[in-house]
């Protein structure tokens, strides 16, 4: 009874401190302080207030992942002011972000938010806020949200595209923030390029008859396609649905699009975004006019042809309105042209398909780049291309392939003829051969990457999927095969399968200007992605902290401590999330409470300063969030800091420092069931020492006649092991993996 008493108590005195809040409707939390002058910030920004309206998005259809809140997604909930029984109008919608701070200092969803029903009535206590100059109300806490009443669901009002953005997608404040938050419908408007994102993610930009564009965005499931694991546990796709969205192809033209209003800013409200944007949230949002040919399953044999194979080129094509007339297929084995001068062919339909068409592109030499496209009209003259090509686009977009007489490089993996820094074998499994620079042992990164040492740019790969990836250590050479993925432009391989191929190298970093902006915002950097990179000054002095905190855990580092963050370039460290991927061997973050969030911190955090040098720092290069930025591995990829770091800290030989021959040391056999045999030239009185793969001792041997050594193993299980052999002064000879195979 003392418990419910003092619950009650405790949720009375919740509302009681709400209650203290003013309440002020939607209407007036959307109006702008200055919108004459560009700016477009709520007179209600940063307050905490108390506000009524209508749910416009059921709670189960938000999906918008997030590392960053417990659950693993945030729900957004919009909703529309309760005046005129809620009926749409100017400034009269509203982005409700429904998640708090616990207790904990975590956030978390609001439970009930995600159980809201279109046309529920609530009363919201929350503060203000903004997100890529879009207005939000944040709830305070759990009790944030009241359902107090019931309305028909909302309708949506037409809305002009020019009203919200220019021929540019550049936004139209003047005319356009009065629909921000808006359950909107867009009338006639023809697709002008997709745009896919990886994960189940993909847009599309749209244009009305006078070219004025807006962009087609994902934040509901009615936009998420087959690849999409959902996040939100009350989605109607199930807890373990995926999204059904088929994208539509460029030149399709829809009579209507439907779906709630967003504003990414750019333009006068500053911003490199994206413009207004409208998020449909159901399958009926989409009423389509008329459609071009629709190819899909495109199928390429072999994906990584040798100099003595034709490639078959297989691709389904349907018309949704009509039926396909003609395919055709370019291609050319010359870089030098421009795909609107390939030679075009004839794609026959494969004998007894009614909708899948076929051609063979004849072999070619070692080393020979083939790009093709395909081309399809139906019977009422609409056209569409494979890749898609944006409507107004004159050149045709191309897939490319490298003839390789011993297989796919990472190079061939990660290099873009067409600059947009996507691989050429996205959605491809391939196999290739790399070393390992970071791994998932202690003291290391945490993720694995591999590089290849056979050439320079473009030679590093993230690898992700597969528990036998936590096997490799660093140094050792290994081959690899998966599918190749894009997560928001950074290349990673989801490995199907791991060899160990028990050679070794060292892979030396690359250096770079982290204040070389111009290379940068060149795109100079993406050959570099993936791989080991060092953060040095090129004339020889100190790099700076410049910024030792430019949020979400990253810190920036320059040649000039006076540098800002244009010309300063980003690190991370202490943060393992759904949306970080950094060392937690590494102290210097940003923040102590890094400690505990994002993952638990194996060493003591030091926040960054910008009182500390370095001589350089050594990382991977990530990409992510638009931003390049160096992932430390250990304390040791931190050179010449000015301040302690912890020694214990430091790798141990057999998961960072390489397991490597340093001289002529034989072992054998290898594998052993009994014993092992260790003899080298000139050294007599050896020991060896044989360790776990996480670095524990756990037996020791001395030699008892000279120059060979027999290592007793009977003991031990099958297995992998690290065996150290030592001279007789201690020092290491060889560290070397040996099996024990019984």
């Amino acid at each position: 009874m003392k418990k419910l008493v003092l619950l009650t108590f405790a949720l009375g005195f919740a509302l009681s401190m709400q209650a203290q809040y003013p309440f002020v409707s939607i209407s007036q939390i959307n109006q702008p302080l200055n919108l004459a002058s560009c700016n477009d910030t709520s007179l209600y920004y940063g307050d905490t207030i108390k506000t009524v309206g209508v749910v416009v998005t059921d709670g189960g259809l938000s999906e918008v992942p997030s590392g960053s809140v417990i659950g693993g997604y945030r729900p957004f909930i919009f909703l529309v002011d309760t005046a005129n029984g809620g009926a749409p109008g100017p400034y009269k919608g509203l982005e409700m972000m429904a998640i708090y701070e616990n207790a904990q200092g975590a956030f978390q969803a609001n439970s009930i938010a995600s159980q809201l029903l279109s046309g529920d009535i609530i009363e919201v206590t929350g503060y203000i806020g903004s997100f890529e100059s879009s207005n939000q109300i944040t709830t305070l806490d759990a009790n944030s949200i009241a359902i107090i009443g019931f309305e028909p669901a909302p309708n949506s009002i037409v809305v002009p595209v020019s009203d919200l953005n220019d021929q540019n997608r550049v936004n139209n404040v003047q005319s356009g923030q009065q629909w921000e938050g808006t359950f909107a419908e867009l009338q006639n408007v023809t697709v002008t390029d997709v745009i896919p994102f990886g994960n189940g993610r993909v847009s599309f930009n749209v244009a009305d008859a006078n070219g004025n564009l807006l962009n087609v965005s994902d934040r509901f499931l009615a936009q998420k396609t087959s690849s999409h694991q959902v996040v939100n546990p009350n989605s109607p796709a199930g807890a373990n649905g995926t999204g059904s969205f088929v994208a539509p192809v460029p030149g399709t033209f829809y009579n209507s699009i439907k779906g709630v209003i967003r504003q990414s800013g750019n333009g006068c409200t500053g911003g490199g975004g994206r413009g207004f944007e409208i998020n449909p949230f159901d399958s009926t949002h989409y009423d389509v006019g008329f459609a071009p040919p629709f190819i899909s399953d495109l199928d390429r044999d072999p994906v990584v042809p040798n100099p003595n194979q034709d490639v078959d080129i297989v691709a389904t094509i349907t018309d949704l309105d009509g039926t396909v007339d003609s395919v055709a297929i370019g291609w050319s084995a010359d870089t030098s042209i421009s795909t609107s001068a390939f030679p075009v062919f004839n794609m026959p339909l494969a004998i007894g398909s009614v909708d899948e068409y076929e051609f063979s592109i004849p072999k070619q030499p070692n080393g020979t780049i083939v790009r093709y496209y395909i081309y399809a009209e139906d019977n009422e003259g609409n056209v569409s291309y494979y890749p898609n090509k944006p409507v107004s686009q004159p050149e045709p977009n191309y897939e490319f392939y490298t003839v390789r007489a011993n297989g796919l490089t990472i190079a061939d993996v990660q290099f873009s003829l067409s600059g947009n820094g996507d691989s050429p074998y996205r959605g491809r499994s391939v196999t290739v051969k790399g070393v390992v620079t970071a791994s998932t042992k202690s003291h290391d990164l945490g993720y694995v990457y591999i590089q290849d040492t056979a050439s320079g740019a473009y030679t590093g790969l993230s690898l992700i999927g597969n528990p036998a990836l936590a096997n490799l250590f660093r140094h050792e050479w290994v081959e690899v095969s998966g599918d190749i993925q894009e997560n928001f432009g950074f290349t990673q391989m989801a490995v199907s399968n791991v060899k160990q191929l028990n050679t070794y190298d060292v892979i030396q970093p690359v250096s770079i200007d982290p204040s070389d902006s111009a290379a940068y915002a060149r795109g100079d950097w993406e050959k570099y992605e993936s791989m080991l990179v060092k953060f040095e000054n090129p004339g020889g002095g100190k790099i700076y902290i410049t910024d030792n905190n430019v949020g979400f855990g990253d810190y920036t580092v320059g040649t000039d401590p006076s540098f800002g963050l244009s010309k300063s370039s980003r690190v991370l460290a202490g943060r393992q999330s759904g949306s970080a991927a950094s060392s937690l061997w590494v102290q210097l973050v940003t923040d102590s409470v890094y400690e505990t969030r994002d993952g638990i911190m194996f060493v003591g955090p030091i926040e960054t300063s910008d009182t500390m040098t370095m001589d350089a720092v050594v990382g991977v290069l990530s990409y992510g969030f638009s931003n390049y930025r160096l992932l430390p591995r250990a304390n040791d990829d931190l050179v010449g800091i000015n301040i302690q770091l912890d020694s214990a800290a430091r790798p141990n030989p057999f998961s960072v420092e390489e397991v490597i021959s340093l001289a002529q040391v034989d072992i054998y056999p290898n594998p052993a069931s009994e014993w092992f045999k260790v003899r080298s030239l000139g050294h007599s009185n050896m020991s060896a020492e044989v360790y776990d793969l996480n670095g524990r001792r756990i037996l020791s041997s001395n030699s008892s006649n000279g120059e060979e050594l027999e290592v007793n193993v009977s003991a031990l299980t099958n297995g992998i092991y690290i065996m150290k052999i030592n001279d007789k002064d201690g020092n290491v000879l060889s560290t070397q993996k040996v099996i024990v195979r019984k």
